[in-house]
């Protein structure tokens, strides 16, 4: 079976189904679009895809970096150009792509450990349907936790004396980058409190 965006998608639906949990419209499109670039760039879906995706898609994020003073649209063009640049010649989609249905190491998997956490989030608020918020959320947390069982130290020295920020996933110190994953957080389950930051600016 070739293995192409819907498929991959249509198999992250039924895995879900198991739990009688659904996506959202709009989180189904983020993951499809996801993706779907990466079905273009002949590579597998990483962290950047994921978050840049989310960054485009997700209103409240988009209000979150407002607040902030950064450019959404260019913290998303950013991660979507390293992606491409650091494409692995010998990966390809169709055969190191990997569904999220399956059951081998899913907690070290990225793909599989963002849908298990965010599958938690959605069922922890009492809600039936996963949002783009819990898929961020998510991957913000098994980015933290791959990254602390990794042990290593980063080549900017600015990234090894910070918290998470979205400069961590692009690897590098960026000024459009440098918003910091607790301050996302706290802003993603308080929305409020984002709003008013906005106003308030």
């Amino acid at each position: 079976m070739k293995v192409t965006p819907n498929k991959i998608i249509i198999d992250l639906e039924e895995y879900l189904e198991l739990f009688n949990i659904k996506l959202s419209e709009n989180t189904r499109k983020t993951l499809l679009d996801a993706e779907e670039f990466a079905y273009r760039c002949g590579n597998p879906t990483t962290y950047k895809l994921f978050f840049s995706k989310l960054i485009r898609n997700t209103d409240i994020v988009h209000t979150i970096f407002d607040s902030k003073g950064i450019n959404p649209n260019l913290v998303a063009i950013i991660l979507e150009k390293d992606y491409y640049n650091c494409m692995d010649e010998d990966a390809t989609f169709e055969n190191d792509n990997i569904l999220y249905s399956g059951i081998y190491n899913r907690i070290n998997c990225e793909k599989r450990a963002v849908i298990d956490t965010a599958l938690e989030y959605c069922v922890k608020k009492n809600r039936y349907i996963i949002t783009n918020e819990d898929i961020f959320l998510a991957a913000m947390d098994v980015f933290e936790r791959l990254q602390a069982q990794d042990c290593g130290q980063w080549a900017a020295k600015e990234l090894n004396e910070t918290h998470s920020t979205l400069s961590h996933v692009y690897g590098l110190f960026d000024p459009n980058l440098w918003i910091s994953f607790d301050d996302i957080r706290q802003l993603l389950c308080n929305p409020k409190s984002a709003n008013k930051h906005t106003r308030a600016a």
